[in-house]
């Protein structure tokens, strides 16, 4: 596999395949969508992809949560591929990221079906099981070192 991260641009038809994908993932399965404000919302995030050649086949989006902190969302990777490593090198790119902003912590909400990845990956669990999109989900972080 030819794997490759790089940052899309928001609005661009990288960011369209993008939102394609975590649409067909963590949307529609749950019966939602995309509103047009959410997408809209997102033109300040970082957004990175995983591209197998020149595919579109993972994502996740990175914002700024507080002075010490980038929030990681939408981590999506194509099920064909999954438990290849490509959701770890998305989420070694989202760190990459958080550090060069200055930030020494990352804070996430895991589905619950997701926390092993995330845990495996050095991320720990913060507090109780909640339900967010109608799944349970739980707070997770990491500090950067």
């Amino acid at each position: 596999m030819s794997l490759s991260i790089r940052p899309i641009i928001h609005g661009s038809a990288d960011y369209a395949a993008a939102v394609n994908l975590r649409r067909a993932l963590l949307r529609t399965p749950l019966g939602l969508d995309f509103t047009s404000t959410q997408l809209a919302a997102e033109a300040g995030d970082i957004h990175l992809a995983a591209f197998e050649d020149e595919e579109l086949v993972g994502t996740v989006l990175v914002s700024t949560y507080d002075d010490q902190t980038m929030k990681l969302r939408q981590m999506a990777v194509d099920d064909a591929i999954q438990g290849q490593g490509v959701g770890a090198r998305l989420l070694a790119a989202a760190e990459a990221e958080a550090r060069a902003a200055g930030k020494t912590r990352i804070t996430l909400a895991a589905r619950v079906t997701a926390q092993p990845f995330y845990a495996r990956n050095g991320y720990m669990a913060a507090g109780d099981v909640f339900e967010e999109v109608t799944l349970p989900h739980i707070t997770m972080q990491k500090t950067l070192t």
